[in-house]
């Protein structure tokens, strides 16, 4: 099957030439011909079939398709090449190979497309050199950048008690994906830009967006007198009975997220928060009604939050009055109708306790309040900024 022959059979039949692309197109690709080759459309001109009979030993069709068997002597490509230069067919042009830096830059376009709301925070990602070295050593980057950043935006609605595995499961079709490893890393270094904190552990970043790690070891103290109903419709009071015995309870993930209703025992007026273990101790000493957040409230202590504003209580929450003090009376403040204890730093006792943030500190808290200028407490933060601030166990012998 010389370029002859090939010349000769066109100029006999010039009507074939589509047919007989396919078979060219796969020898310019190397690749064996299939055994049974599709050519194409049953042809209405009985010329082309006799044509193509001619040359194959005989045609099929199948399916309104036209189809020929080929030896193991026909399906070699080099054998088809004089047809394929005739044809002018030629090899596919392999695609353009982006660098990692163009692979990130067309990623972030693309997030901007889908995520046109987003455009500011997705300009601060083209600056993180972290996820430039992820693109550098991961063949699936933008694929996996995409799916994390659409995992990212479900948090906005996404309740609060999630867990990592329930993340893998959904985003990567594997519960194991965010446990550990670059994907973890690289999910917890967005939170970190979306929220600008390089400096929270792990369990405090994921915390302060409601993700739980363990639901078995994620749990909430209370002191307050109050009893709870479960999804069974059954009334439990024992947090009430430990309050009249001066202790605190503990409740669970998994018993907070069964809870249907909470009824007050003995009326009180306000609910305090506290981001400390000792001055949560000094209140449940002096029997005042007290949640402990446990630095940044994790899912078992918004959801119980959640469930004390139900009954129409409100909270004051107690805690430290830098940039991590606030957030967390933010998020807080998220969950019940609750103002912050902030001392009156004209207070002479208030100004002996007050300390002047540290250079990282100062840094770290200008970039958050430019990058949040509706931030809650923005004043009070910028006041830290000027005077100092103060950790709440500096503020046990003011609080009343």
């Amino acid at each position: 099957m010389t370029t002859s022959f090939w010349k000769e059979q066109l100029e006999r039949c010039p009507a074939m030439r589509p047919c007989l692309r396919r078979a060219a197109q796969h020898a310019v690709a190397g690749a064996t011909l299939p055994a049974t080759l599709t050519l194409g459309d049953i042809p209405q001109d009985k010329a082309v079939r006799q044509a193509l009979d001619a040359i194959f030993g005989g045609c099929r069709e199948e399916n309104g398709r036209l189809k020929v068997r080929l030896g193991d002597a026909m399906r070699k490509p080099d054998l088809w090449m004089p047809l394929a230069d005739l044809l002018g067919v030629k090899p596919a042009q392999p695609k353009p190979v982006h660098s990692p830096d163009e692979q990130f830059a067309l990623a972030l376009r693309r997030l901007k497309v889908l995520h046109p709301d987003d455009s500011v925070f997705i300009d601060t990602l083209r600056r993180s050199d972290q996820l430039l070295r992820f693109f550098k050593t991961c063949t699936t980057a933008s694929a996996d950048l995409a799916s994390l950043f659409d995992a990212l935006i479900s948090l906005r609605t996404a309740p609060a008690g999630i867990t990592l595995s329930e993340f893998g499961a959904k985003w990567f079709n594997d519960s194991k994906a965010l446990r550990s490893g670059p994907l973890r890393q690289q999910f917890e270094h967005l939170l970190r830009l979306q929220v600008g904190d390089d400096d929270s552990d792990s369990t405090t970043l994921l915390n302060s967006y409601g993700i739980t790690e363990n639901p078995y070891t994620t749990h909430v103290v209370v002191f307050a007198p109050f009893a709870y109903c479960e999804s069974n419709n059954e009334w439990l009071d024992w947090p009430y009975r430990l309050w009249q015995r001066g202790e605190a309870a503990i409740l669970s993930w998994r018993t907070v997220r069964n809870i249907t209703a909470l009824h007050i025992e003995k009326p009180f007026s306000m609910l305090i928060t506290s981001e400390n273990a000792a001055p949560f101790h000094r209140l449940v000493e002096s029997r005042r009604p007290a949640l402990y957040t446990e630095g940044y409230p994790n899912a078992a202590v918004k959801n119980l939050l959640r469930h004390f504003a139900a009954t129409g209580l409100s909270c004051l929450h107690w805690g430290d009055t830098d940039l991590d003090g606030y957030r967390i009376a933010d998020q807080v403040a998220s969950q019940i109708l609750s103002r912050m204890y902030t001392p009156p730093i004209a207070d002479p006792d208030v100004r002996d306790h007050l300390q002047r943030l540290s250079e990282e500190q100062r840094q770290r808290t200008e970039k958050f309040l430019q990058a949040n200028p509706c931030f809650s407490y923005f004043a009070e933060l910028r006041q830290s900024l000027t005077c100092g601030w103060l950790e709440q166990e500096q503020t046990m012998d003011l609080f009343a």
